[in-house]
């Protein structure tokens, strides 16, 4: 459970570092790359052992890695424009409604994953609650459409995740930190070579604020991996994304001043009742 909990803490803090980037006027691209290769040295230090290319190439894990990273880089992106241009609670709306996604394909392709009647109306109920608390009196077409976009995005890289855990990793903090530090580098690659087709000059700024962003990406990603280890994606998910809504809110709501509604607030209490309901056993 701590490690859910550091997940929730550590990817609510990557929302917040995009919303600050655009305050300071920092070059998001730049900075998103430079923040893989800082998570990617990091994992390796903590690893702390000899790494074989050779080994990671022969990994089973290795080809859904490097498409991953790929997705990664994509969806950062995303995620970071949506919440600038829109706000961290549209931002965490669009991408944390996605908990349908993995957890609907949890329970359909591991024959072993089972879902009481108490969990299922939890996760229904959380899809009603994320909706709820980031529910604004005005929603033009265009945040409609990035909203459906970050949506499927979210859904698809949680669900790839999920998948690589339980088929590949072993459940092996090794093979945690060497999928990581792989995921990381072909991330970093795919930015850099738009960086060099952007011809996008490299400022300092970008470059602290990437290394920055790195500490926490990369822990949220290892402590997501120890929570589906531990708990599931059945229960990791929904409570991985209420969390964030929740803790997203009272942020936007205390610092960044963004209005809350009463139906806004009516769904931060659904999404405390939903997460007892998920975590009944």
């Amino acid at each position: 459970m701590i490690s859910l909990i550091l997940s929730i803490v550590f990817t609510v803090v990557l929302f917040l570092c995009f919303k600050e980037f655009e305050k300071k006027g920092v070059n998001t691209h730049q900075a998103i790359t430079i923040n893989y290769i800082t998570a990617s040295l990091l994992a390796y230090f903590i690893y702390n052992k000899d790494i074989s290319i050779e080994e990671l190439i022969s990994s089973t894990w290795i080809y859904p890695t490097i498409s991953l990273g790929i997705f990664f880089v994509i969806m950062f992106n995303i995620m970071a424009t949506t919440t600038q241009k829109l706000g961290v609670s549209i931002a965490a709306m669009s991408s944390k409604m996605s908990l349908i996604i993995p957890v609907l394909l949890s329970y359909f392709f591991y024959p072993e994953v089972k879902i009481s009647a108490l969990q299922f109306s939890g996760i229904i109920l959380a899809l009603v609650a994320v909706y709820c608390t980031f529910k604004k009196q005005q929603t033009s077409v265009h945040s409609l459409n990035i909203a459906i976009l970050l949506f499927i995005g979210a859904g698809t890289l949680d669900a790839s995740i999920d998948y690589i855990e339980t088929i590949f990793l072993n459940q092996q903090d090794d093979e945690y930190n060497k999928f990581i530090i792989t995921i990381f580098s072909v991330a970093f690659i795919t930015g850099l070579v738009k960086m060099i087709f952007d011809k996008s000059q490299i400022k300092l700024k970008s470059v602290f604020s990437g290394m920055i962003l790195g500490v926490p990406n990369y822990f949220s990603i290892y402590f997501i991996l120890k929570s589906l280890e531990e708990l599931g994606g059945i229960i990791v998910f929904p409570v991985l994304n209420i969390g964030v809504v929740l803790l997203s809110s009272i942020i936007s709501y205390v610092y960044y001043k963004e209005e809350m509604s009463l139906l806004n607030w009516s769904g931060i209490s659904l999404s405390c009742i939903s997460i007892i309901l998920i975590l009944s056993v």
